[in-house]
């Protein structure tokens, strides 16, 4: 049994569902929640009060990968703020660590996606942070577009039929693009990456894709898996 340690905004194991759909068997999710009400700079430096006694709580157990998740917490400080963190968590434990926005950029680059769009339900200023992120990472989103809601509670009620409209839309005006990113793991667009990806013959990258990918890397268990797009499918 292979155990990952999983930080991420407003965990519940309702979000573990889509998760536990792609990891192989013989894995299991210790979670650990930053409780993030709305996104807002003030919100996002109150739970990075708590976020290194978090990753001492996990690091208790014996993991064998950590995760980070929620790209607006990771991205709020900026470009490069993802390595900031891993360097805490290194401070901390020896285990194996990488974020979402890590595994995000690692997916793009393997895919060799450096120009993209982005389809998000976040809010406009939050996605601009998101592309500034990806800029400083060679990674260029040339059109995003944006829900614009503020919480993840109504992201979580979101019907994955929202990120395929919204995804198809933005890949029908951009043809000449190498891939689509999708950000947020509430944003259950799991079921829709085949979809896309056949219906525009472009590579996606989802937050929950990429970082079950990274963690499996890390772990040494990369192999292909089938459903969930081109990048699951690639064994390394």
């Amino acid at each position: 049994m292979k155990l990952i340690g999983l930080i991420s905004p407003n965990l519940s194991e309702d979000t573990l569902v889509d998760v536990y759909k792609i990891l192989p068997e013989g894995i299991r999710i210790e979670g650990r929640a930053l409780d993030v009400g709305v996104y807002t700079d003030s919100e996002f430096h109150r739970v990075e009060q708590g976020f290194t006694e978090i990753v001492r709580q996990l690091a208790r157990q014996p993991l064998d990968f950590l995760m980070v998740t929620g790209e607006l917490f990771l991205s709020y400080k900026g470009p490069g703020s993802d390595q900031q963190i891993l360097a805490l968590v290194k401070e901390i434990t020896p285990v194996p660590a990488s974020t979402v926005l890590t595994a995000v950029v690692h997916a793009c680059q393997a895919l060799g996606l450096k120009r993209v769009v982005m389809a998000s339900p976040f809010p406009e200023d939050q996605d601009a942070r998101l592309v500034r992120f990806l800029k400083h990472d060679q990674i260029d989103v040339v059109a995003h577009r944006c829900l614009g809601y503020q919480n993840s509670k109504t992201i979580w009620e979101l019907p994955p039929e929202t990120g395929y409209d919204l995804a198809s839309s933005l890949l029908r005006e951009k043809t000449g693009v190498d891939g689509l990113y999708m950000p947020c793991n509430k944003w259950r667009t799991i079921s829709v990456i085949e979809r896309i990806e056949k219906e525009f013959g472009k590579p996606v990258v989802t937050n929950t894709q990429a970082w079950v990918w990274e963690a499996l890397k890390g772990m040494g268990m990369a192999k292909p898996i089938e459903g969930y797009g081109r990048l699951l499918r690639m064994a390394n």
